[in-house]
């Protein structure tokens, strides 16, 4: 089953090219939406989400909500 996972912090339009490098070997991503008028990301797949937070961990974007 697919779920959604949040990410904020985004600050321009390259922010979900950079979110994608960094998710490029995390299994289970399927898809990366952009919302530049909320500034936030949606990761869609199966992925797992400590893999994700590891993923991004080095980088100014934060996990806000899983559904």
């Amino acid at each position: 089953m697919a779920k959604k996972i949040l990410v904020e912090g985004l600050r321009c339009e390259k922010c979900p090219v950079h979110i994608a490098q960094k998710l490029s070997d995390v299994a289970g991503v399927e898809k990366i939406e952009k919302n530049m008028d909320d500034m936030t990301a949606t990761i869609i797949g199966d992925a797992d989400i400590d893999e994700v937070r590891t993923a991004l961990s080095s980088t100014p974007f934060k996990i806000e909500a899983v559904d």
